[in-house]
């Protein structure tokens, strides 16, 4: 009498997260194109010459083979091969913990499945696989304009992309009468909203007419043309800020991404007297 084989499934991934387990073995969680979030377990994938070892290094877009036993709550990760690794790129410091920071979101702001009214396994992967593609092959200077888009997308996947074109409050078209009414973004309200519903409701915050464009090309997609000019720094704090607190108004589990932390300036040691 044969031994029936284990159900298994082929499928593109990328890593999140992964931690040692036991003396040589791996557990990672990956983002997949087909059933969304696995966690697989790469048995001695810490020994040197492991043909598992590339596969559980975040950030790699990979193809992978593992098992899949509906009753089991880890897969076994049987092979695979490596798409792209975006750290063979040459990624600066800046690159890499936007990279970091990003599959942090991932993995702890899970937008609902399909099934519930939210979006499919494919499309939040194709969003990460877009992503990573994108930081891996562009300039440094892109790279703060290629988070927040990523940031602004993953809003999307759950539901929650602000509002750009119109007052999310009293719906006053922006730019009556030649005069840019909404000044104002809320995550409470939803997004933008005018100066009057700003000043009348205190749930706003200003915003800027550069950082009002970049949310639109944002919301567009367009925010990697030519006519977009490089984000000062002083754009970034504005368009993180306002990201920030939308994603702490929406999203179940969000935090500041850790791996941020290493973008913040090193203060300067005090003179010695």
């Amino acid at each position: 009498m044969g031994i029936l084989p284990q159900p298994s499934i082929s499928t593109d991934a990328v890593v999140l997260r992964a931690w040692p387990c036991g003396e040589t073995s791996v557990i990672a969680s990956l983002l997949t194109r087909e059933l969304g979030f696995v966690r697989v377990i790469a048995k001695a994938a810490r020994r040197p010459h492991s043909r598992l070892r590339p596969l559980v290094e975040p950030g790699r877009l990979l193809n992978v083979d593992f098992s899949l036993d509906q009753s089991r709550e880890l897969q076994y990760l049987r092979s695979g091969s490596v798409d792209l690794d975006p750290l063979t790129h040459g990624l600066s410091l800046e690159q890499s913990a936007f990279l970091l920071a990003a599959l942090e979101l991932v993995d702890r702001c899970r937008p609902m499945q399909a099934a519930d009214g939210g979006s499919s396994p494919a499309d939040l992967f194709d969003v990460c696989d877009a992503f990573i593609r994108m930081l891996s092959s562009l300039s440094e200077t892109d790279s703060a304009r290629i988070f927040f888009a990523f940031e602004w997308q993953l809003l999307a996947r759950h539901g929650f992309d602000p509002e750009v074109k119109c007052c999310a409050s009293c719906g006053a078209a922006n730019g009556i009468a030649g005069v840019d009414k909404v000044q104002w973004f809320s995550a409470s309200e939803g997004g933008l909203i005018c100066s009057v519903c700003g000043r009348a409701s205190n749930v706003g915050r200003p915003l800027s007419q550069q950082a009002l464009e970049e949310f639109k090309a944002y919301d567009a997609g367009t925010f990697l043309e030519e006519n977009h000019l490089e984000m000062n720094r002083a754009l970034r704090r504005e368009v993180g800020a306002h990201l920030h607190r939308f994603l702490g108004f929406h999203l179940p589990g969000y935090r500041l991404p850790t791996a941020l932390d290493l973008l913040r300036p090193i203060p300067r040691a005090e003179e010695n007297n």
